[in-house]
């Protein structure tokens, strides 16, 4: 464990949210699938870890969701996503950044929760499953239904352990996450959760994917549209080969349709290649 104060600083804003808000990134989602739309949430600028809760309209259910270090900020390669979570009840999307390395930024940045709620869809249900302590991997399974949106979570890394991988299997039946460790840390004690958001096979069920070329790059932003007529349940991202020394700093959606994830490399650079893939679940 380091020696600072991170763990007593995790700060929490759960400002209200609206398809309309002009906040980051975000924008309003598409009509479809049933009663689709984004919300958002947002923690204030400083210089501690933070969280920020987008919270589901009154009669719908979270689907998928994200969050993203805000726009300008110093701390790119500082801070990494450690918990993205589709809440059990289906009330919101849970965001936690936090700074990482054995050495503390100063400087203030912020963050922003973004959510997909949708009209409840047949057999929706949220499942967590969390492995033993120090497992990289763990999948959560939707049995005989549909993965139509995905998370995270590390539980008890303090900025020791990050998310580098959210990823829906090829045929929608599992959600696969991993931790890493970041570059001079020897955490121990900590544990992963990976959620699958699961509903009986949705109309138009599909999954996209991008993935950029590997290469040694401070930063990598990536983008992908569902095909004409659907629209994101949710998104995911994987850092392939980054070896704990990239950071996830940006899940999003746009418009409803368009996913665009970003990693940068830590603060001290990283020799080695690498490379990002988004994947995103969309319908109709």
């Amino acid at each position: 464990m380091r020696a600072n104060t991170r763990s007593g600083l995790l700060t929490a804003a759960f400002g209200a949210a609206t398809v309309l808000a002009a906040m980051g990134w975000a924008t309003p989602a598409a009509a479809a699938p049933a009663g689709l739309e984004t919300v958002v949430g947002t923690a204030a600028d400083s210089s501690q870890d933070k969280s920020a809760l987008a919270p589901c309209p009154a009669g719908k259910v979270v689907t998928g969701g994200g969050g993203f270090l805000t726009a300008g900020s110093s701390a790119q390669g500082r801070v990494g996503l450690d918990r993205l979570e589709p809440l059990a009840n289906g009330s919101g999307f849970f965001t936690t950044m936090r700074e990482v390395g054995p050495t503390n930024f100063t400087g203030e940045w912020g963050l922003q929760a973004i959510g997909q709620c949708a009209t409840p869809p047949a057999g929706y249900q949220v499942v967590a499953t969390t492995g033993a302590a120090g497992t990289e991997f763990v999948t959560a399974s939707c049995g005989t239904k549909k993965v139509i949106g995905m998370g995270g979570r590390i539980n008890g890394g303090q900025g020791d352990v990050v998310l580098d991988q959210v990823v829906p299997s090829f045929d929608l039946t599992s959600v696969t996450v991993r931790a890493v460790a970041v570059q001079g840390t020897a955490p121990t004690g900590w544990s992963a959760t990976s959620f699958a958001v699961c509903a009986t096979a949705p109309a138009g069920l599909e999954r996209i994917v991008v993935t950029g070329t590997s290469a040694s790059d401070p930063a990598t932003t990536h983008l992908k549209t569902c095909p004409a007529g659907k629209a994101l349940y949710s998104i995911g991202a994987d850092i392939n080969a980054g070896n704990g020394q990239v950071l996830l700093s940006a899940l999003n959606i746009t418009a409803g349709t368009t996913l665009r994830v970003r990693a940068d490399e830590d603060a001290d650079g990283f020799a080695g290649t690498w490379s990002l893939s988004g994947y995103g679940v969309c319908g109709s």
